[in-house]
């Protein structure tokens, strides 16, 4: 975690290993560029019931974006589909 702060980012202790599942595909904290604090509420509030479902829908999702998505369509179509996080 000192490496992370020292790189300029905000370190997250996500937890044991057992745990990562709440930081895969389709999961609220998955590829959304969330700060840190939204990272620890996306990692409290994943279910992994849900991911599955998310999962069956990302081919529709990505569909929409095109041959060529931006990162910033990427981000926004993970955000989407995990709208455990409100946003402004």
């Amino acid at each position: 975690m000192k490496l992370v702060n020292q790189t300029g980012f905000d370190p997250v202790d996500a937890g044991t290993l057992s745990e990562s599942w709440r930081q895969q595909p389709c999961t609220p904290a998955y590829c959304c560029d969330y700060d840190a604090e939204a990272i620890r509420k996306a990692l409290a509030l994943t279910v992994p019931e849900v991911a599955v479902r998310i999962r069956d829908q990302m081919p529709e999702f990505f569909a929409k974006l095109g041959p060529n998505p931006t990162h910033a369509d990427i981000v926004s179509a993970n955000r989407a589909t995990n709208s455990v996080i409100n946003e402004p």
